[in-house]
């Protein structure tokens, strides 16, 4: 199994010069009501996946990590297995319910939301003290964070986006800084709550103060730099 991951790297890399990196899923949250994209808790950690791992980094590729709330410290781990891989921390790791109840039991009371995003808070602090981890500010409309305009047959307006995300958003440059800290439009997944264009108008609206030159790093030259994209005409 190991070999054969081997091969498949290589054979992507030979297939395509644009090829940077993967993104393995690990989502998985104790709730048993809410979606589990992983079959096991902590794949990040497992020895076999590490394994694998170590092609990944000795190919010099990047790796896009995605697991909800509970698991950054799993992610944590990882990033400090691999110091000199470029890891992608995807939707800021998705605080659960922090908007409203979903599952059988999270998010359900406003304590319940105030000790997410404590957590969180917490946790991505720690997380972003590994140089090599990057943040990704995406996702974070999906329904699975309690969000729930689409019940009520409506998506949020900018104002709306701004108000509920501008905690996380001012989280997360504090802790990565303007250097590290990508956008990513997330769609078709964050439709049922927000429109595209107002989502990216509600991002700008946010990360306008941090000035011009870094508000086009985080929307663009980061990920230009992360995955390694090379723009320059012929």
């Amino acid at each position: 199994r190991d070999r054969k991951f081997k091969k498949i790297l290589e054979a992507h890399q030979q297939a395509s010069p644009l090829f940077r990196g993967i993104r393995k899923m690990a989502s998985w949250h104790p709730d048993a009501g809410i979606h589990r994209w992983c079959d096991q808790s902590n794949l990040y950690t497992q020895k076999s996946f590490l394994k694998g791992f170590e092609h990944l980094a000795d190919m010099q590729l990047s790796f896009d990590a995605w697991g909800y709330a509970n698991q950054i410290n799993d992610i944590k781990s990882l990033a400090q297995n691999f110091p000199n891989t470029p890891i992608m921390l995807d939707h800021l790791a998705t605080p659960v319910g922090l908007f409203g109840k979903v599952g059988k039991s999270t998010g359900y009371k406003p304590s319940q939301r105030k000790a997410i995003f404590q957590q969180w808070k917490d946790d991505i602090s720690h997380l972003a003290e590994q140089k090599n981890v990057h943040a990704k500010i995406s996702g974070l409309m999906m329904p699975v964070l309690g969000h729930g305009y689409f019940r009520a047959k409506r998506t949020a307006t900018v104002n709306e986006m701004v108000e509920l995300l501008r905690p996380l958003i001012e989280h997360a440059v504090a802790v990565f800084g303007t250097d590290r800290i990508v956008y990513a439009s997330n769609y078709p997944m964050d439709k049922p709550n927000a429109k595209l264009t107002d989502l990216i108008e509600a991002y700008i609206h946010m990360l306008a103060p941090y000035g011009a030159e870094n508000l086009q790093k985080m929307m663009r030259d980061n990920a230009i730099a992360f995955y390694k994209m090379d723009l320059k005409s012929n």
